[in-house]
């Protein structure tokens, strides 16, 4: 049967499951700190003694929550990273596709370019704003992301990468913005996660 230690670790460990290094750290510490002060109780080996360590720590909800915000806070400023890193390279394969279909002497009268670029711009303009104002939320990057995936699948079909035999570097260049943006996806997911979690352990708390 598990006792008192063993059942609020693995409540640490079912609170923080959204981030398995995150809950398998606290969980070792916190039942290494909790057996010790146990073992100093003079009720040493008892019920009581592990009840009195874990009522002197404090509630795992509680403490769960206070981790997860950490966590949200690590994991938001790693998703602005691979923002900026896929606004970058964004960039940089536009203006290669706009040399190389220059160079082909392409018309640039369709709707493809202007969501290319708009998009694009709307993209930067809101993270801008984001990264100044509203660093800790979900919703300017999520319209990056959205805007950027138009984007980079208006300049892919503008160029006809696949159907003109573009050159290798503009390949690359496209080939790395599909690469980031599938890692900002999933940056921005398991930011939606952390954050919709650490909201559900406060309620609770």
């Amino acid at each position: 049967m598990a006792g008192v230690i063993d059942e609020y670790v693995a409540t640490l460990r079912r609170d923080l499951d959204f981030d398995p290094t995150l809950a398998r750290r606290l969980a070792d510490e916190a039942e290494a700190h909790l057996r010790e002060a146990a073992e100093a109780d003079p009720a040493w080996p008892s019920a009581a003694a592990e009840q009195r360590a874990v009522a002197r720590f404090g509630l795992a909800r509680e403490i769960a929550a206070q981790f997860a915000a950490d966590a949200v806070e690590r994991q938001s400023r790693r998703t602005w990273i691979m923002l900026a890193a896929t606004v970058a390279v964004t960039f940089v394969a536009m203006r290669l596709r706009v040399v190389w279909l220059d160079d082909l002497g392409l018309s640039m009268s369709s709707l493809a370019p202007l969501i290319d670029r708009y998009a694009f711009v709307a993209a930067l303009a809101v993270g801008t704003v984001g990264w100044f104002a509203f660093r800790s939320s979900l919703a300017p990057l999520a319209v990056c992301l959205g805007g950027l995936a138009a984007s980079i699948a208006a300049g892919i079909v503008r160029a006809g990468l696949f159907a003109d035999g573009a050159p290798l570097h503009v390949l690359l260049a496209a080939a790395g913005e599909i690469a980031l943006i599938g890692l900002l996806s999933w940056h921005v997911f398991g930011l939606h996660r952390r954050l919709r979690r650490t909201a559900a352990l406060r309620r609770a708390g």
